[in-house]
């Protein structure tokens, strides 16, 4: 039977993230790809995964919120309000870019 080739699907792709151990042989004849398909994946996925792991360590302010989804409640907590404080002018900057897009029909004279 021949190979498959193509995109690789994301379970072939979760799969391969999951068995970091296996070498490229053994994972392309679980999957029934070329070597070739799974190393290409291996070295592009490398860089991604290192970078996902850095930003692991930084949480965000929705992270830190208190929940308590089965009343449908969520409170933010002091280490969320301080992170919001402290990220507020990198998301004031990221939001200025459509500044010029948005159009007030009428300003109020003050």
């Amino acid at each position: 039977m021949s190979k498959k080739t193509g995109k690789l699907t994301k379970v072939e792709k979760f799969y391969i993230d999951n068995n970091p151990n296996s070498n490229i042989a053994d994972l392309a004849k679980d999957l029934n790809r070329t070597e070739k398909c799974i190393s290409n994946y291996v070295e592009n996925d490398a860089g991604h995964t290192a970078s996902t792991r850095e930003n692991e360590d930084e949480s965000s302010v929705s992270d830190l919120m208190g929940r308590k989804e089965d009343r449908g409640v969520t409170i933010m907590t002091q280490a969320a309000s301080e992170l919001a404080d402290e990220t507020r002018p990198q998301r004031i900057e990221e939001t200025s870019r459509y500044k010029n897009s948005i159009h007030i029909i009428k300003e109020k004279d003050e």
